[in-house]
């Protein structure tokens, strides 16, 4: 009953089919630096601020990973941030997670708890030549290249996202086949780490080609 509710939530609040991808970097990983890292970002214990510790986290309450793959409702990290969780107080400490990001985590970790979105649509296309490659310079000041392959002429999209997941700018373009170097300029924005996704519009749909992580060093 909890998990259907929850969907539901993510359904209407979001305004988006519950059946769509999780995307870890651009979804999860955001609800987690700004609610969780400040607590879980560690060298111990349950640490939260990348995907592999995530999933390497273990609660010492539960004796069992915080993240079980395919399994939300047995997963310690769905339990602690639901109410009245089985050990201790509900987190995040001094606030409540917002019912749609509970609801995005558990779709996430019930889609298998995957760094990237792993579609049966998703992996058709990097097999028939879609493929981000990452960007260069990396750090990098003021401008980098986003790298990526396309296996037609695709219209893309450039989406830049701060590590809160705040939206900061999108930038399109058209590509050829082949591979395509497209230039981020990010003078205007200060020092830090930033998350970027490549989206495709292949046949009128808007499909992901990857995300990545880059760093701006001023």
């Amino acid at each position: 009953m909890k998990k259907s509710y929850y969907f539901f939530v993510l359904f209407v609040l979001s305004g988006t089919s519950v059946f769509a991808q999780v995307d870890y970097a651009t979804q999860i990983q955001t609800i987690f630096n700004a609610n969780c890292t400040s607590c879980h970002g560690g060298t111990s214990g349950v640490i939260l601020t990348d995907y592999s510790s995530t999933m390497a986290s273990v609660g010492s309450q539960y004796g069992t990973n915080v993240v079980i793959a395919g399994d939300a409702d047995g997963s310690p990290l769905v339990d602690k941030i639901e109410p009245s969780p089985d050990h201790g107080s509900r987190m995040p400490q001094g606030g409540v997670l917002p019912d749609s990001s509970i609801a995005l985590i558990r779709q996430w970790i019930s889609e298998g708890a995957n760094e990237v979105v792993t579609s049966n649509e998703q992996e058709d296309l990097i097999a028939d030549g879609f493929q981000l490659i990452g960007n260069y310079p990396n750090p990098f000041n003021p401008s980098t290249q986003i790298r990526f392959e396309v296996p037609v002429s695709t219209r893309y999209t450039i989406t830049v996202y701060s590590v809160h997941g705040q939206l900061l700018s999108e930038q399109v373009g058209n590509a050829n086949p082949g591979l395509v170097r497209a230039t981020l300029n990010m003078a205007k924005n200060p020092s830090g780490i930033y998350i970027y996704r490549v989206n495709a519009q292949v046949n009128g749909i808007d499909q992901l080609i990857g995300t990545g992580r880059m760093t701006l060093i001023k």
